[in-house]
């Protein structure tokens, strides 16, 4: 059964640079987990097929995503498995339609009132729970990672136009 930190890795995987893709140590590092967390998160994706292993003799260790799969899967699944709650207005980081490159991606306004990852540091918004508990801290130095998580926010949160607007982004991304 998947778990939500298993997307996140799976998302770092579609991030990282083909020709020097992550060891699971550096991968644990980057996403603030255990090695065998991150060993068990590529085990669980591959199962499920968002995930495939590396063709044999390409030298390749790290699995590669199955975009198609993983399309279908954060566009049509994500909401369903892990809907996203609403808190109250707490200080975090921004997420969703109030991250401005999601804004811009998306040609949103930025709202009067942001939705945020509580954290200590940030802006004031209406807090949103966060698809993996460590991703405010996760994404303080990964711009990209960021921007996934927020489109897929979106989703989570069922926001109606928005929603269609992140799933159009999405799935471009993913072509």
């Amino acid at each position: 059964m998947l778990k939500p930190h298993d997307i996140l890795v799976t998302l770092k995987l579609l991030l990282a640079p083909e020709e020097t893709p992550p060891t699971y140590a550096g991968l644990a590092a980057a996403l603030q987990m255990s090695a065998s967390e991150a060993h068990s998160a590529v085990a669980r994706a591959v199962e499920a097929g968002l995930l495939r292993k590396p063709l044999a003799g390409s030298g390749r260790t790290m699995p590669l995503p199955v975009r198609a799969a993983l399309r279908e899967f954060l566009v049509s699944g994500v909401k369903y498995v892990w809907p996203a709650g609403r808190g109250p207005v707490t200080r975090g980081v921004p997420t969703a339609g109030s991250l401005p490159a999601v804004a811009s991606l998306l040609g949103m306004p930025q709202p009067d009132l942001a939705m945020v990852w509580p954290h200590p540091e940030g802006v004031r918004g209406e807090s949103v729970e966060p698809l993996y508990p460590r991703a405010a801290a996760v994404v303080a130095n990964d711009a990209a990672l960021h921007e996934w998580l927020a489109l897929i926010d979106i989703l989570r949160l069922k926001t109606g136009r928005e929603a269609a607007l992140a799933a159009a982004a999405i799935q471009k991304k993913l072509q």
